[in-house]
């Protein structure tokens, strides 16, 4: 078998744990007929992270970014540093399996058009990530998956919601991919331009995703293919606490890719959805007193409500908001 280059590449904040973690665990899962390098982009980290990988593991590339700048602006610095056929992004959360990479490689040599693919994600328990792919993310995508149409997908694929909710367990053409593990062709990737550096976070695999299958090339979801991801360093957010970045990244690309009409029923469609929503769950408190759906209730009001804020300023120039300190 022919030998195969990837750049593994990184984007580290705060994590170093999770990022010495990350690198203990990657020779496990590297084929012996991959050479592999690895590149980590700090966003000028607080903690001790940069020390830790200067003493610890020599051979890796450290990317000194000087400031926050981001997920895409990271991931891009890293990617220029190298010049592998194929780039691996792994977020500092995310565990591969013995063959992860192995059969993510097996789809790139099956489809010489294969841009990108991406494993099933998965919680430490085994539970299946839902949201981690999707349909192309459109308007009837986005509306299916919210009126909650996606579930009958499987019988009629015009159903597909923009984030999937469905554990298919097998390889199949897809509109996106999760960005947390996904595994680039470079030709492609630089064909059709890195990350939009103007995205601080979320929507940056979509936006990735979107623009290669607009260039004829193909994106795969292979969800008979394992790996985990805690999300948040391995604990779920608890609800209520989203950050309204996470719907202004959304309106923000779908206004530059769609716009008009379609981008006011997006907005509408969202804040109605999420109101009814919530009102349901604070019914099933009211009825149940479960904190649980007391938590959704106050989850669904105030993402509603993100639907309708103006945008506030793109976190640039080292000006990050408070609630994304922790998140990238």
């Amino acid at each position: 078998m022919n030998r195969i280059r990837i750049d593994v590449v990184i984007v580290n904040y705060n994590t170093a744990d999770l990022l010495i973690e990350t690198l203990e665990q990657l020779p496990a899962a590297m084929p012996d007929w991959v050479d592999w390098s690895v590149f980590v982009a700090d966003n000028a980290s607080a903690d001790d992270s940069v020390e830790r990988l200067r003493a610890g593991f020599p051979d890796v590339e450290l990317v000194e970014m000087g400031w926050n700048a981001g997920f895409c602006r990271g991931n891009n610095a890293a990617i220029r540093r190298g010049d592998a056929e194929f780039v691996l992004l792994v977020n500092t959360d995310t565990r591969l399996f013995a063959d992860t990479v192995e059969q993510l490689l097996d789809t790139m040599r099956d489809d010489p058009r294969a841009a990108v693919v991406a494993p099933r994600l998965e919680f430490a328990d085994g539970r299946f990530q839902s949201g981690a792919a999707g349909a192309p993310f459109t308007l009837h995508s986005y509306l299916a998956w919210m009126i909650g149409l996606s579930r009958f997908s499987e019988r009629w694929p015009a159903l597909e919601g923009a984030y999937s909710t469905n554990d298919h367990g097998q390889a199949r053409k897809v509109g996106w991919v999760c960005s947390a593990c996904m595994l680039l062709r470079r030709s492609a990737i630089e064909e059709v331009g890195l990350m939009d550096e103007r995205i601080f976070l979320y929507m940056d695999d979509v936006d990735l995703c979107t623009r290669v299958r607009d260039a004829g090339w193909s994106v795969w979801h292979r969800a008979d293919v394992r790996a985990v991801h805690f999300m948040s360093g391995g604990a779920l957010r608890k609800p209520g606490t989203i950050s309204p970045f996470t719907i202004q990244s959304m309106r923000t690309w779908f206004d530059r890719r769609y716009g008009g009409w379609r981008s006011i029923a997006l907005r509408v469609a969202g804040t109605v959805a999420h109101g009814l929503r919530g009102v349901r769950s604070g019914v099933q408190y009211v009825v149940h007193r479960d904190e649980r759906s007391l938590d959704r209730s106050v989850m669904n009001f105030r993402i509603a409500t993100y639907f309708l804020r103006r945008p506030a300023a793109t976190p640039l120039d080292g000006m990050v908001p408070d609630d994304l300190e922790e998140a990238v």
